[in-house]
């Protein structure tokens, strides 16, 4: 993913959103533009001293931690910067992702869940939540949000929270927000779908599945017939069922089924693979949505993942040595939004992305040689007039480009 042109316009794109985002002073905007770039290509731990180390004298350690004090307009910059987004088919995805800490006195340490390593670690646990361009099958962070250590027993309610208060932003872009197999319950679901936020996710093996009574009724007095029979998800009737999607891997039926868990009625679709015994059960609070939509939104829900794999490995996600709550904040948000906006201006503007992997990898090596390449000119004096400077700065700049 060679772009020299793309990569450098980003920076502008940036500097650009940041200055239009309400509630960003002027000083505040200088600091996030200097530290961006720096973020990008920073080869060491994301510290405040590497920063300052690699900051070529724009600000002081003190001065560092001191704007780390205070907290960015991360919500508003993400409307700022992505508001093309709603002019596209997009979705809502919601992830709690484990971040290793060490130490005794950090803001919000506890024992949370690790994916990764399942099982419950000490740590911190930051709530991410994501946009996902359908059409290019990408996230971009909207605002990562750590759980506080107090809020044992009381997570869902946590995780509804954030949502909710962000909704008037999600429902500008979006009405379907897509999640995994542990927020299949009511106190999730049933509070953002009073809001018109509708929920994809996936059931559990045994899940208690009904079907709707269609038939005449009986006269007189009772209670009308409502359901048809229990499902039996181990071997479905497939002429009650109708298929959605089929490849090589997966035959997908779709149909409208009593949910017993949630008390209502919702779109359920079963995934068999192959001649295997293996099958999955995705659900949405939609009734209207199409199956194969179902199976693609809730596939999308992914990319997620990757973003965050990306911000691990590329920005620094988990390496905060900070401790207060806003300086955390303000770390955790800066990693996923440098890969949201790199890949944002950097691979969804290329023509031909669909055989271009997005590689954060070339990315940060580009803006780390064009550090190294421009400090060392600067302080060799060497201009680029000269046509063959000019190539063999260009030259230096993809030194090591790859896409993976």
């Amino acid at each position: 993913m060679r772009n020299t042109p793309t990569f450098q316009k980003a920076l502008s794109f940036i500097t650009a959103s940041v200055q239009q985002t309400i509630e960003i002073r002027k000083p505040q905007q200088k600091f996030i533009c200097w530290l961006f770039e720096k973020w990008i290509m920073l080869p060491v731990r994301h510290n405040f001293l590497n920063i300052y180390r690699y900051g070529n004298g724009g600000y002081s350690e003190k001065s560092i931690r001191h704007q780390f004090s205070r907290k960015i307009n991360f919500l508003g910059w993400f409307e700022t910067a992505f508001d093309r987004l709603k002019e596209k088919e997009c979705i809502a995805a919601f992830d709690p992702s484990y971040i290793k800490k060490s130490g005794k006195h950090t803001y919000g340490k506890g024992k949370f869940w690790s994916g990764k390593d399942q099982q419950v670690k000490d740590g911190l646990e930051i709530s991410c939540l994501a946009m996902v361009d359908v059409a290019d099958r990408t996230a971009y962070s909207v605002e990562a949000i750590q759980t506080p250590s107090a809020m044992q027993g009381k997570l869902m309610d946590h995780y509804v929270e954030i949502i909710l208060s962000r909704l008037k932003m999600l429902l500008s872009f979006t009405k379907y927000l897509a999640a995994d197999g542990y927020f299949m319950k009511n106190s999730f679901i049933d509070p953002l779908l009073k809001e018109g936020i509708h929920i994809i996710t996936k059931m559990r093996q045994d899940a208690n599945l009904l079907y709707l009574y269609n038939g005449p009724q009986k006269k007189g007095k009772g209670r009308k017939k409502l359901y048809a029979g229990k499902v039996n998800v181990k071997n479905i009737d497939k002429r009650k069922w109708k298929q959605c999607y089929q490849d090589k891997f997966i035959d997908a039926y779709e149909l409208t089924l009593w949910c017993a868990t949630l008390k209502r009625v919702a779109k359920v679709v079963y995934m068999k693979f192959g001649d295997t015994d293996r099958y999955a059960i995705l659900l949405s609070t939609d009734t209207n949505l199409e199956g194969a939509k179902v199976i693609e939104y809730y596939q999308l829900r992914f990319q997620i993942e990757f973003l965050i794999r990306d911000c691990k490995q590329y920005t620094g996600l988990e390496e905060c040595q900070a401790r207060g709550e806003i300086k955390l904040y303000n770390h955790f948000n800066m990693s996923m939004m440098t890969v949201s906006l790199m890949k944002f201006k950097c691979w969804a503007t290329l023509p031909e992305k669909e055989d271009v992997p997005f590689s954060m990898r070339s990315i940060k090596t580009w803006y780390y040689n064009k550090f190294l390449t421009e400090t060392i000119f600067s302080n060799l004096g060497i201009q680029l007039n000269c046509s063959k400077i000019r190539s063999l700065y260009n030259q230096c700049l993809n030194i090591g480009a790859m896409a993976a």
